[in-house]
């Protein structure tokens, strides 16, 4: 993995640019510290921060031909089968890295070439015969690629952080953005919560040219390819498939020139992941996890036991209340962003761990719950769908309540009348084109009452339907209710959030590379083909993983409850008196509040006031979300007021080019 940026325009002369690149790729070195590069010409600058993984001494970035530059962050895990593709045509190559293979590809195929890529990137490519920059990003937006306009310059960046060394440009936080985020966990389309900064679609590639033209082209849409290649009606022949399918993507992933280990969590995605690791190669690797003291939220038996049947090395990190709140500013310096609960800060603390044990890349099994119906929304769609259709409340209501004995406020007997009375609203538009988003939103459009008044904030679901409408599948009306709310969670949940907060940022945050075999996207297509009743079978989540593997993991594994992986929230920035922490009390006093201007300050203390004897140890979910929320809203502005001063290392330059430099370097 590695740290990507370029400039493009006239506006700054050659020079100007270049120092512009190099203060920005000093603010991605922790994406990749191994080697930096830099490539000038005129018109535009590409500057790149490598974590080596593949061809370790040869693949170095900016790469050039007489053609073509190409800053290029992610893996292409098929480059060994594109390569010799390529070189039956009679291409020639002159380094092993799957660089090389972008170019080339690139060089023969035109823009045609990204969608025979299966890989997750982010690539900046200047094509110097047709004078334009081209923008692309893998299938699921894995890899982040951001974009700033401004000053009629183009800046595009992996992380947005390194647009703050560019002299008289200062991020703003877009007030209709983060409510937008605020209610999906993400923006929908393209937007970020900063003005003027877009992010580049997944699936998507854009093209700037020199006379000012762009061109915008999606080349992949989840849920589109799987109509005719992955049709499956009988299970046995279903199963075959998946493991067939679901090993390749791991044999591809485990393609380095590095060690590569895999993260433990006690649930069945990656214990399956890390199961077929221990399959392949046949010898001992390393395996992490995040273990807590809090032991309502530890999972150390399931992930010890796990280690055990596969022959791992082991590795967890015991994470206290004290460490969240320690390290949450520094994750909200990484993530660019809010976040709503605290689960990302113990993995960026797990990254550290990863990294001082020498490994670059590990394995996981984000995205099994998204494609295999694994969350609990989709029981319960299934249940508002059969209440809906039988009229039995008493019974639906029941279900859903043994969804979620991790809820305080729905274990309470007291409060069973209200739940019901809560999801009896949602029986004439849950099937609408928000399906299970509509309880998010729900539950999420609270935060309003908290921010400026003066944004004059409100929730339009109509607006925020017409918005998602635009980004969704030719035929998705066609789908069906549960293949509806897949589609959705990995546009939000996961792109938004598990990818991103919880995913790139706190791996890279230490030069740490994750990898997904589930977001293969022929796995993916494969899951959408299935029938509904091969994912969730009654109440069953994951059905076919769990009948996949059920003789090679462990019964405690892979028949215990879904539990969501959850750290300490609101209580971790308390006392025992009710008294606030040093770094929240001063981010969330009304001063601070008031200097920012992101929320109404007497709503916060009104807030805050509810906790001045203690915080429950059953604080519910709103509180929660709604504390983290605004916290890490305060650190956003923070980070944003106290840009770090980085300068550049110019000893890493590994790759100096000016100009038309013609050579692989």
């Amino acid at each position: 993995m590695c740290g990507i940026f370029g400039v493009f325009g006239n506006r700054f002369n050659q020079s100007h640019k270049r120092e512009i690149a190099l203060r920005a790729i000093a603010r991605l070195d922790h994406r990749g510290p191994d080697a930096w590069g830099i490539y000038s010409a005129p018109l535009v600058t590409l500057g790149h921060t490598r974590l080596s993984i593949v061809d370790v001494t040869y693949g170095h970035q900016p790469m050039t031909t007489d053609h073509t530059v190409i800053s290029y962050n992610g893996e292409i895990y098929n480059h060994i089968e594109l390569r010799e593709e390529l070189q039956s045509l009679g291409v020639q190559f002159n380094t092993r890295c799957d660089t090389e293979v972008i170019l080339r590809l690139y060089e023969h195929k035109g823009t045609a070439a990204f969608a025979q890529l299966n890989g997750q990137f982010s690539i900046i490519l200047w094509d110097k015969q047709q004078q334009k920059l081209i923008l692309a990003r893998d299938r699921l937006g894995i890899r982040p690629l951001y974009v700033l306009s401004w000053q009629d310059t183009l800046f595009v960046s992996s992380e947005m952080k390194a647009f703050d060394g560019i002299d008289g440009f200062t991020r703003q936080l877009s007030p209709s953005q983060l409510f937008e985020h605020a209610l999906l966990w993400n923006t929908l389309s393209n937007g970020t919560i900063y003005d003027s900064i877009h992010s580049v679609e997944s699936g998507t590639f854009e093209e700037y040219f020199a006379d000012g033209r762009q061109h915008v082209q999606r080349y992949y849409q989840i849920g589109e390819q799987w109509q005719s290649q992955f049709r499956h009606t009988d299970f046995d022949s279903a199963k075959r498939d998946f493991q067939e399918l679901l090993a390749d993507s791991v044999r591809l992933r485990l393609r380095s020139d590095v060690p590569v280990g895999a993260y433990l969590s006690g649930g069945i995605d990656s214990t399956v992941i890390a199961h077929i690791v221990q399959q392949q190669t046949g010898h001992e690797f390393s395996t992490f996890s995040v273990a807590f003291a809090d032991d309502e939220l530890d999972e150390s038996y399931y992930q010890q036991l796990a280690s055990r049947e596969i022959g791992s090395s082991h590795k967890a990190i015991k994470v206290t209340r004290a460490d969240i709140e320690a390290n949450l500013a520094k994750t909200i310096q990484h993530t660019e962003r809010p976040i709503f609960r605290t689960a990302p800060v113990p993995l960026h603390l797990l990254s550290k761990t990863v990294q001082q044990n020498g490994i670059k890349v590990v394995l996981t099994g984000e995205g099994a719950d998204e494609i295999l119906f694994g969350y609990d929304t989709f029981k319960e769609l299934k249940i508002l769908d059969q209440w809906r259709r039988s009229g039995d409340s008493g019974q639906a209501a029941q279900h859903i309540k043994e969804l979620y004995p991790h809820l305080a406020h729905y274990a309470d007997p007291k409060q069973f009348g209200l739940m019901k009375m809560y999801y009896e609203g949602f029986l004439n538009e849950y099937d609408n084109e928000l399906v299970g988003l509509n309880i998010r939103l729900n539950n999420n459009k609270i935060i309003a009452n908290y921010f400026n008044k003066d944004w004059e904030l409100s929730f339009d679901k109509e607006a925020l339907l017409e918005k998602l409408k635009s980004t969704l599948p030719a035929d998705y009306d066609n789908w069906s209710l549960l293949q509806k709310n897949s589609f959705l969670e990995i546009k939000t949940l996961l792109q938004g959030y598990l990818l991103s907060s919880q995913g790139d940022r706190m791996a890279m945050s230490h030069s740490i590379e994750g990898r997904f075999p589930f977001l293969d996207h022929r796995v993916i297509e494969m899951a959408f083909a299935l029938p509904d009743e091969f994912k969730l079978n009654g109440f069953d989540q994951k059905h076919l993983l769990k009948e996949c593997y059920k003789h090679s993991i462990p019964e405690e594994i892979t028949r215990r409850p879904k539990r969501p992986y959850m750290a300490p929230d609101l209580v971790a920035f308390f006392d025992a008196n009710g008294h606030l922490t040093e770094m929240a009390e001063s981010l969330l006093s009304p001063q601070t509040i008031s200097d920012y201007g992101l929320f109404d300050p007497t709503m916060v203390s009104r807030f805050l006031r509810k906790f001045s004897k203690g915080v429950p140890e059953n604080t519910g979910y709103r509180d929660n979300m709604i504390f983290i929320f605004m916290l890490t809203s305060q650190l956003c502005q923070y980070w944003i007021k106290h840009t770090e001063n980085v300068y550049p290392d110019y000893q890493k330059c590994t790759v100096d080019i000016t100009d038309d430099g013609n050579a692989l370097r």
